[in-house]
């Protein structure tokens, strides 16, 4: 088994940031940008949850909610934003200090609350301390998480995601946009729905933990560690690859 995971945001870990623990001062930011239905949404982010949540509309209205413990540390959180009609960026940005800057981070958070046209794409999305809820966004999804759990549950089109730390739980109202699906994780379950008439072709393997389905598809279990499972659902014509280290592979028909 191979995993590939994308793991340059660990190195953010490895230089002292950390979760959230309190808050003395709380600003609430709040913008919103016409959009295209059919356009990309990019967002990094260091300590804080983000929530996307879809809407028949053609705008995206974002709340970002900016933690700190003094209003030195949040005097350095800066949230960034290029918007144009079809693209749009946002980025949490700590301004360094010359004297233990790294630390400072620690006693900060922003999360975000994002109200965007269902049919965007997700294109790198970046967490590294926090979760991702996903609601109703029938688009394209490429993802990186590190710490916290990700949740979907209106997929339609392609799939990317790498996580680190946490389980995930994706749900693919149907796949009429989608050809290939990639799913890897270290810690943490992998709990995959899809219509019960999917044409998937599916590739699954464990290095420590179970997997099971609701699809008929035989399992192996190795001789020493691990699972794999390979399979065709329907006639095959969408890639669903799934990897996991340290955590179960469910996949379930809606």
């Amino acid at each position: 088994m191979k995993i590939n995971n994308k793991l340059s945001l660990t190195t953010l870990i490895l230089t002292g940031y950390a979760s959230f623990a309190s808050a003395d001062i709380t600003d609430v930011i709040e913008k919103s940008y016409d959009f295209n239905k059919n356009g990309k949404i990019s967002l990094s982010n260091i300590n804080g949850d983000v929530s996307i949540t879809a809407c028949d509309c053609d705008q995206v209205n974002m709340i970002a909610t900016v933690s700190a413990s003094d209003q030195e540390t949040r005097d350095r959180i800066k949230v960034k934003v290029n918007a144009s009609d079809s693209k749009l960026s946002i980025e949490t940005k700590y301004a360094k200090q010359e004297n233990n800057y790294r630390n400072k981070n620690n006693n900060s958070s922003v999360d975000y609350k994002l109200s965007v046209p269902n049919n965007v794409a997700l294109d790198q999305i970046e967490l590294v301390n926090g979760d991702l809820n996903i609601s109703g966004v029938t688009g394209e999804l490429d993802a990186e998480l590190v710490n916290g759990e990700l949740t979907s549950d209106g997929m339609t089109a392609n799939t990317e995601v790498d996580l680190v730390n946490g389980d995930m739980e994706i749900t693919f109202q149907n796949l009429d946009h989608a050809d290939k699906i990639k799913l890897e994780s270290v810690n943490g379950d992998i709990i995959v729905r899809l219509p019960s008439d999917a044409n998937v072709d599916v590739d699954a393997e464990t290095v420590s933990g179970r997997i099971s389905n609701e699809f008929g598809i035989e399992v192996n279990k190795g001789r020493y560690v691990g699972s794999d499972m390979k399979g065709i659902i329907g006639d095959g014509s969408v890639s669903l690859s799934i990897e996991n280290v340290n955590g179960r592979i469910q996949l379930k028909s809606l």
